[in-house]
């Protein structure tokens, strides 16, 4: 690998904050067209501005890509948290952890005991995802999913769930 591969995360972009956005915009600009004169109202004003930045919010999240992981023949980066070395990482597995309701599918890279590493403030605090978690779930494209666990088996040993 000559050059470092980009992994990115894929959300459905037509879901229920958009249907919730579209809703919202559609009823304020109804309001605003039959009653102007509740522009002038601080409450229609303030729910001007909760309408724009949700749509603003909505679209950094689902129209710019979102990165997943960063890999190279050195490093692996995750999310934008400090590139991790390759000959720092013990080994991987694939495991099932449990998110509300649902199980899901997602490698854990285990770090060699005494690196030197600093953690950011979700790496610390994450319940069943380790700090080296990597989803393969419906966030992550199949093709992605794939290329990623095939990258990560050539650098470290991989340890994979049995196939049902």
């Amino acid at each position: 690998m000559k050059e470092a591969k980009t992994f990115y995360y894929r959300f459905d972009k037509i879901n229920a904050w958009f249907v919730f956005n579209a809703a919202l915009l559609i009823t304020m600009l109804y309001v605003s067209i039959k009653c102007y004169c509740l522009l002038f109202w601080w409450q229609t004003q303030v729910l001007w501005g909760v309408t724009v930045f949700s749509w603003l919010v909505w679209s950094y999240k689902y129209l710019l890509p979102q990165r997943l992981a960063v890999v190279d023949d050195k490093t692996i980066t995750i999310d934008h948290c400090r590139p991790l070395a390759w000959k720092d990482i013990k080994n991987a597995e694939e495991k099932i952890v449990r998110c509300g309701f649902r199980r899901l599918r997602i490698i854990v890279l285990h770090p060699k005991k005494g690196i030197n590493y600093r953690y950011n403030f979700l790496q610390r605090h994450n319940g069943d995802f380790t700090p080296f978690s990597i989803p393969l779930y419906e966030i992550v494209s199949p093709e992605d999913a794939a290329e990623l666990t095939e990258i990560i088996a050539e650098k470290v040993k991989l340890t994979r769930l049995p196939q049902a």
